[in-house]
């Protein structure tokens, strides 16, 4: 069964009846232009070939809407090229949910060392349709996102592009089903939990969300967090206190994305554009501990079956009653500069703003 709603996919599409999808060098190029430039999605690796394109995006809407763009956009450019209209992508094709924390890093290595092992090139990087070489590039372009992947493949920020290289200059040994995945019931590349919260944040996402739900669910977020880390909610709005702002609002942001809010929604609430939202939800789990954030989810996911948009109020945490939420939820995170470990989770935070 297919997965649907947002998230990380990986699409493997060849051309309609058997026939090729890029007849000219020119089409590759504006191929990968329709790629990177799709509405609510974010190009995160491809490879490209005459029959058959593999690619990775992160999609802010369900994969359906986003394959209707493609195809659409490949038959109009098709139609440009030879002023003839025809079906360019077949409608097979495989989409793979894909659990970013456990499987994307082998994705994209797998996916960038396909030209190699299919026997097409002696080297990955001598494939020039494929977004290998913007990795290997200290400052790849910003039309793609190499940084989830490669924030998972090096522990440090410095050189990450030189470390891409030295691992994809050893064999590439994982090999991923990328027919089926390698989930039992689901096609997905993800593992048993991870699936089961996927279908939970979709089962609220499918409830509708009105605006004046959504804008409760951010007031609630909003509470909780400040409400865990001894805060006002003043205090925690406080653009002025830049540094407190940006650690603690990715939080908020965070929390209602799974509920299955999407940044789009969320980015005028925050007033921050998407893209900015996005780096807080990559960069979250270096900021605050799995601790803190497993406590924070607790208190904010509702149990299963529990809501629809119009009970959203009454689930969530609300300030009239803090006392039971107060004694399982009395983690507090560390400032930035202090490490965060378990011990330090029981202690209050203590702020140093400037």
């Amino acid at each position: 069964m297919t997965l649907h709603g947002a998230g990380i996919y990986y699409f493997a599409v060849t051309g309609a009846k058997d026939q090729p999808i890029f007849q000219s060098v020119f089409e590759f190029g504006y191929g990968l232009e329709i790629l990177s430039s799709l509405r609510g999605a974010r190009l995160m690796a491809y490879v490209l070939e005459e029959s058959r394109m593999q690619f990775v995006l992160r999609c802010q809407r369900d994969w359906t809407e986003v394959m209707d763009d493609i195809q659409a956009a490949f038959d109009a450019m098709h139609e440009r090229c030879w002023n003839k209209r025809r079906q360019t992508l077949s409608d097979q094709g495989v989409v793979l949910l894909v659990d970013e924390q456990a499987y994307l890093r082998d994705l994209v290595m797998q996916l960038h060392d396909w030209p190699r092992r299919s026997g097409l090139v002696a080297s990955a990087d001598l494939w020039p349709w494929s977004s290998d070489r913007y990795y290997r590039q200290p400052q790849p372009p910003t039309w793609l996102d190499t940084e989830s992947m490669l924030n998972l493949l090096a522990h440090s920020r410095r050189n990450r592009s030189q470390h891409y290289i030295d691992v994809m200059q050893k064999p590439v040994t994982t090999q991923l089903d990328l027919n089926h995945g390698t989930h039992p019931l689901y096609q997905a590349l993800a593992r048993d939990m991870w699936v089961d919260q996927h279908l939970k944040r979709e089962a609220l996402v499918q409830s509708a969300y009105s605006k004046d739900d959504i804008r409760h669910l951010y007031d609630d977020a909003c509470q909780l967090v400040a409400r865990q880390f001894e805060l006002t909610l003043d205090d925690l709005l406080d653009r002025g206190q830049r540094r407190r702002f940006h650690h603690l609002m990715p939080l908020v942001v965070w929390l209602m994305n799974e509920r299955g809010i999407s940044v789009e929604a969320i980015a005028p609430l925050v007033d921050e554009d998407e893209f900015r939202l996005q780096l807080w939800l990559r960069n979250l789990p270096a900021d605050h501990t799995e601790n803190v954030r497993s406590k924070l989810l607790n208190l904010w996911l509702p149990q299963p079956g529990a809501i629809a948009p119009s009970a959203v109020a009454s689930t969530t945490a609300a300030p009239d009653n803090t006392d039971e939420k107060d004694a399982s939820a009395s983690a507090v995170e560390a400032p930035p500069e202090a490490s965060a470990d378990d011990a330090d989770l029981e202690q209050p935070l203590e702020h140093h703003d400037g």
